[in-house]
């Protein structure tokens, strides 16, 4: 029938005038049957629908059922619509289209309206908010447009919607639609959703923006990223637990959750673009990760300390060895009245005069040693002479001979060697340096710094009752204000090697200073670190989910 009127398919249809003047008016909508794919990553989307068009087509009017006529609607589908005039719609945002298999439908009505259906599957363009990740919402858009007939001919608008620029009409109207990653506006499982179309007028052309708002159900990012971060965030946290010599399970224990923390980190963007945009997940594993990698740090310090502690250790460990020496040396300089400063002087080493005669013979003795050794190697020149020639340097080649250092006779009597003193000058040198008033004298603060010295560790309480404990016990008064005890060097010493007898710290700290003070500084990290790194993974919380609701 419209070929026998001269129906011209090129020609879009007249407008109420019966002429070509004035803009065709164009409806559209999209009716959405599923969400198939959110490709954060390539920035796009696929959806599967329909996309419907309505128009009139004066020149395709015919008598209804009301008016004699055998139908109400005619149906043109697939390709049987190619004689008619149809509107040249495009998605502007468009990547991808699917066209096999995909169906078409053309209904005419008897006033001449034509309504179009054609099953879709496109893949559009898309923006992604990902600063809230895995809470985010995302805006979804499908725009579309005349491509040939800007607005002079054609106006474009959502179904039931106003010409021109502005937001009404229907641009959405899905069906009941359900995802296992998505939630969609309130009600869409059971009855779908509708959402108003935006029309925009660029260049004489309308451009109508169809949208929808679609958010991100956070169950997998919370199961696979959040959770293990919080597990292995504990996991780090138990090695302050572990025995700080039991290097090989703190090693594992501190570096383990920190290259788990790295692959979350990495797994995260495998979904997601790799760009330089604010994510919150993104942050909450960076600052997880920092906490792990400052507990690898905490176990690197407790280690490094613990090898400080070793050496004042073995410092102490010398000291106690020369117990017997020392004791024997106190004993010495109390039954001569004398401190025991003037008996390391007495043990020390003296100058001695050898006449010519004593230094020939002991060079003899030397050199006789040295020339059998050269005829052991097989080899007798350039023999070197190994003690001092009759004329060195404060000697009298005629009469004196050489001066040399020997024991003194009465480290000879006594059986003290200079080895035996060793540890007592080094504990003289440690009593001077902490004497800070130079009074000969250490009070009971100067004795707890010196004992920290040795890898002694006690609270300021119990180095006063300590003292006090040693004074008595060796049989010397002690102050009723034990905090005004003082100790001479003799009595320091003594001390030091009977340490042992008086580490036993017996009952709690009555503060935090005196608990940390009786604790070597290796083992203050780890209390420390105790209850400082679940405060720190408690204020993550905190802090990262109030930065959530204020984005």
């Amino acid at each position: 029938a419209a070929a026998a009127n001269g129906y011209d398919k090129t020609a879009r249809p007249p407008c109420g005038n019966s002429t070509h003047e004035g803009p065709t008016i164009v409806q559209v909508q999209l009716r959405l049957t599923q969400l198939n794919t959110v490709d954060p990553k390539a920035g796009v989307i696929v959806v599967n629908g329909y996309f419907r068009t309505w128009w009139t087509d004066p020149r395709l009017a015919y008598s209804g059922t009301a008016t004699g006529g055998c139908v109400d609607a005619i149906n043109f589908a697939g390709d049987m619509n190619n004689g008619l005039w149809v509107p040249d719609i495009y998605v502007d945002n468009l990547v991808k289209q699917t066209v096999a298999g995909m169906e078409a439908l053309v209904q005419v009505y008897p006033d001449g309206s034509v309504w179009q259906s054609e099953q879709v599957l496109i893949t559009v363009k898309s923006k992604f908010d990902l600063a809230k990740l895995p809470y985010e919402e995302h805006i979804a858009e499908v725009v579309v447009a005349s491509y040939s007939q800007d607005i002079t001919q054609m106006r474009v608008t959502a179904k039931g919607g106003d010409i021109g620029e502005g937001v009404s009409g229907i641009g959405i109207s899905s069906a009941p639609m359900t995802s296992p990653l998505w939630d969609f506006p309130e009600g869409a499982a059971e009855e779908g959703f509708q959402t108003a179309g935006k029309v925009t007028v660029s260049g004489g052309w309308d451009y109508l923006t169809m949208s929808w708002s679609y958010s991100r159900q956070p169950r997998f990012f919370f199961a696979q990223v959040i959770m293990p971060c919080v597990l292995f965030l504990f996991i780090s946290y138990t090695q302050f637990w572990v025995d700080a010599s039991a290097v090989p399970a703190r090693a594992t224990l501190a570096v383990l959750p920190v290259l788990i923390m790295r692959t979350l980190s990495n797994s995260i963007y495998s979904t997601i673009p790799q760009g330089s945009q604010f994510m919150w997940l993104d942050v909450f594993v960076q600052v997880s990760m920092f906490l792990c990698v400052a507990a690898a740090l905490h176990f690197g310090v407790v280690q490094a300390w613990r090898v400080v502690e070793a050496k004042k250790q073995a410092k102490l460990a010398g000291l106690v060895k020369s117990q017997p020496i020392a004791e024997k040396l106190i004993g010495i300089a109390a039954k001569e009245k004398t401190t025991l400063v003037s008996l390391l002087k007495k043990y020390g080493p003296k100058e001695q005069v050898f006449d010519k005669e004593q230094a020939k013979a002991m060079k003899a003795a030397a050199n006789a040693e040295a020339e059998a050794m050269e005829e052991a190697e097989g080899n007798n020149d350039d023999r070197v002479d190994v003690l001092p020639s009759e004329t060195a340097p404060g000697a009298n080649s005629e009469s004196l001979g050489c001066r040399l250092s020997v024991r003194s006779e009465a480290a000879l009597k006594d059986g003290v060697t200079e080895a035996d003193l060793l540890f007592i000058m080094y504990a003289l040198q440690v009593f001077k340096y902490y004497d800070k008033d130079e009074s000969n004298h250490v009070n009971t603060n100067e004795i707890r710094r010196g004992l920290m010295y040795f890898n002694v560790y006690m609270s300021m309480e119990q180095v006063v009752s300590v003292v006090a404990m040693f004074l008595r016990d060796s049989g010397n008064p002690s102050h009723l204000d034990q905090s005004q005890n003082e100790l001479t060097f003799s009595q320091f010493t003594l001390l030091l090697v009977h340490i042992s007898k008086y580490s036993l710290k017996s009952g709690r700290a009555k503060n935090l200073r005196a608990f940390f003070q009786s604790i070597p500084v290796s083992e203050r990290w780890d209390v420390s670190a105790r209850w400082a790194y679940p405060l720190l993974i408690f204020l993550q919380f905190v802090i990262m989910y109030a930065m959530l609701k204020a984005l």
